[in-house]
């Protein structure tokens, strides 16, 4: 069962006097790429808050990975 995070919560992590950009206005200026970027940062962060995974699993999934891109690029 998947648990939801509220508004609320996410708010009350901007310190006093700051601001964040609204998500519509976000979708609507960042480009394709950046837009997936900011989502896998926002996927992986709140896997890790809430205890999915360590930020040493995920590391180590993520030099797995860049390995793996690497080895394609070279053998091109």
């Amino acid at each position: 069962m998947a648990t939801s995070t509220r508004v609320e919560q996410g708010d009350a992590m901007i310190p006093a006097g700051k601001t964040l950009i609204d998500y519509e206005e976000a979708m609507e200026k960042l480009s394709a790429d950046e837009t997936f970027r900011a989502t896998i940062y926002a996927m992986n962060t709140l896997l890790v808050q809430k205890g999915f995974y360590s930020i040493e699993e995920f590391r180590f999934q993520f030099r797995q990975s860049a390995q793996k891109q690497l080895r394609r690029k070279k053998s091109r």
